[in-house]
């Protein structure tokens, strides 16, 4: 099985080209996630990357195309994972998954394909080799230590309050940060400040539901992380929110 996530867009047929592609290869499932990735956004496919490769069976490949510098000096890589193998570009895709790399391997690049499209002509054919049971013969080994990752700082507590990032904001306007539900725990029902752009009174909730209308919650989102949310709103526009800021919480 092939899952693909692009920035291609659903407008776009480039999404399309790819599955034929793979197509061509043989009778190959393929899963699309989205094409609908913020365009550019590398931190956005690593954090969809983050979340799906537990949800397949363990041999999925995922092939993932956010590649603002296609065609430059920037690498193509097969990455075999704990659990699937992931093919794309070295770019910060492997931010949030780099712990669970086994091998990586660079992608030698024919010197005849497009320069612009190699989701097309080198990521997908790897992917559909792979999915057939065939070793591609354009890989080459690579250290880990080859990996690219975005500069995501760790949460951490200092004195009394936990300096967190943004590494998501939804569709809903969740603001996601990557403060992992066994960081700290909140009870429910709880007042929380929140430090961005101002002093924000939240309540930490169990679920969306819980809060009254407009009112700002945190909450540990499906994924496992801290989450500020508005029931009925959207946090992000409210608090001016943006990916990679940092923001502070308040600890009693």
């Amino acid at each position: 099985m092939i899952t693909i996530t692009t920035d291609f867009s659903s407008r776009e047929h480039y999404a399309g080209v790819l599955k034929g592609v793979i197509k061509s290869y043989g009778d190959i499932d393929v899963v699309d996630i989205t094409n609908d990735v913020n365009p550019f956004d590398i931190l956005h496919g690593a954090y969809i990357l983050l979340n799906i490769i537990g949800y397949f069976p363990p041999d999925t490949i995922h092939v993932m195309v956010i590649d603002p510098g296609v065609g430059t000096s920037r690498k193509g890589v097969m990455a075999r994972l704990e659990r699937g193998y992931f093919v794309g570009p070295n770019n910060g895709l492997l931010t949030f998954v780099k712990h669970m790399v086994k091998e990586i391997y660079e992608i030698v690049i024919p010197s005849d394909v497009s320069k612009t499209f190699h989701g097309r002509d080198v990521f997908v054919p790897v992917a559909a080799k792979m999915a057939l049971g065939i070793w591609p013969e354009n890989l080459r080994p690579l250290p880990k230590e080859s990996i690219v990752s975005l500069r995501v700082k760790e949460p951490q507590i200092v004195k009394n309050a936990i300096i967190a990032t943004i590494i998501h904001i939804d569709s809903f306007g969740n603001v996601i940060t990557n403060i992992p539900d066994d960081f700290v725990k909140f009870t429910p029902g709880e007042e929380i400040f929140l430090n961005y752009h101002g002093i924000h009174k939240c309540i930490f909730r169990e679920t969306y539901g819980e809060g009254s209308e407009g009112e700002l919650i945190m909450l540990i989102n499906s994924e496992n992380f801290l989450e500020i949310s508005m029931n009925r709103g959207r946090a992000d526009i409210f608090l001016k929110a943006n990916k990679m800021d940092e923001l502070v919480i308040e600890l009693p």
